[in-house]
């Protein structure tokens, strides 16, 4: 490991002096500057450039992602703090607001839910009905734990898109995260695409939006996106089955049930990526169905969302 770079100027050349950091040992890279377009740099120099710029490159995306995903605390007034939950008691939990190191204790019987930067949702008090005489309050509230079902994209076979499945298949996953919404609500498929369609999107521009910017069109908490992906696998042949009878006294005599038949199958593949109304990514999976059928996403959607943070049993 080498201690801080020195560059001195001398001469028309520049001077790299790497000091070790046991020893008086000094070894120096010479650059020559031909012109302010066309510097030459022997292959240590360049080495040695490469190697500074990747850490620096490497520290610096470490700490960009480590500034963006925070835990959230929702209030039951609607009300949401981020930054770092630090201890869970049994009536209160300790916070450290984002960008702050002075901590907090703030009681449960006041918490809604905490987001936790891994993409869990932790329900603490169950929200009380929203107050129609306090419209602000209501307001503050009416996203929280609402969950819009985007439309989905469905590539069938020969990889084009097959909008009928793809509205089928949107419903179906709204009535399976209905099944187990626990606190959570969800909006109703028609209400979305409707909205959508209102804000002029479609399947061929929706892609062009934020999950923030789609979540606050929709006025929901959270957005749901899914692909299908359905490919031809091949082909099965089936024959029929030849049963006797001759254990019944009935010599040289039996049925035959069912007859040769042939078969598709199929390769199903699901992607879910569920995001916050902040556009932090809750959750990312993708699983292939075992069933070579071609209604097979349905189980594999089902898979999925028993999986999700948004799934309560």
């Amino acid at each position: 490991m080498v201690s801080p770079l020195s560059l001195r100027a001398q001469k028309g050349l520049y001077y790299f002096i790497i000091s070790p950091f046991s020893g008086t040992f000094k070894k120096q890279y010479a650059l020559q500057v031909v012109s302010p377009k066309n510097v030459f740099m022997n292959t240590s120099c360049k080495k040695l450039f490469f190697l500074i710029f990747a850490i620096a490159a490497l520290q610096t995306g470490k700490l960009g992602a480590q500034a963006d995903v925070v835990d959230k605390i929702v209030m039951l007034d609607g009300e949401e703090k981020k930054g770092q939950v630090t201890e869970m008691g049994d009536t209160y939990i300790k916070f450290v607001h984002q960008g702050e190191t002075l901590t907090y204790t703030v009681k449960k019987e006041e918490i809604n839910k905490i987001q936790f930067s891994s993409g869990r949702v932790e329900f603490i008090t169950e929200s009380k009905k929203e107050s129609p005489g306090n419209p602000l309050q209501s307001s503050m509230q009416s996203h929280h734990n609402l969950v819009a079902i985007l439309p989905f994209s469905y590539i069938g076979l020969g990889g084009s898109r097959d909008e009928k499945m793809a509205i089928k298949a949107q419903a179906d996953c709204y009535s399976y995260f209905q099944k187990n919404a626990g606190q959570f609500s969800y909006q109703d498929p028609i209400t979305t695409n409707a909205i959508l369609i209102k804000h002029g999107m479609n399947g061929d521009n929706i892609m062009g939006f934020t999950p923030g910017e789609l979540a606050a069109m929709l006025g929901t908490e959270y957005v749901v996106f899914c692909t299908v992906s359905i490919m031809l696998r091949g082909t099965s042949t089936g024959s029929g089955t030849y049963y006797s009878n001759k254990g019944q006294g009935k010599k040289n005599t039996g049925y035959v049930v069912g007859g040769s038949s042939t078969s598709n199958e199929f390769t199903t593949s699901v992607d879910m990526k569920i995001y916050t109304d902040q556009g932090q990514n809750v959750f990312t999976q993708s699983h292939q169905s075992f069933w070579p059928t071609e209604n097979a996403y349905e189980v594999t959607l089902q898979y999925l969302i028993k999986r999700t943070p948004l799934y309560h049993k």
